[in-house]
């Protein structure tokens, strides 16, 4: 999918560099509108960037959140 960048070329390389931000956000219960508020970005685009974020970093977005425990 060749989908074009926000008219913004900073904001694409801001998402870009927050997509596995991005997708555990969407893990954690975030709707694709409320991280166009968060992120300042149009929802569309984020709608045709999240599956090749899904590709580019596998399993982050799936499942419930992991919790870290430490102790005996």
């Amino acid at each position: 999918m060749n989908t074009p960048a926000p008219a913004n070329p900073a904001l694409f390389g801001h998402l870009e560099w927050k997509a596995e931000q991005i997708l555990g956000q969407l893990r954690a219960g975030y709707s694709l509108e409320r991280l166009s508020a968060v992120h300042e970005a149009p929802e569309p685009y984020l709608r045709d960037r999240v599956p090749e974020w899904r590709r580019k970093y596998p399993g982050l977005e799936e499942g419930p959140a992991r919790v870290s425990r430490s102790g005996p």
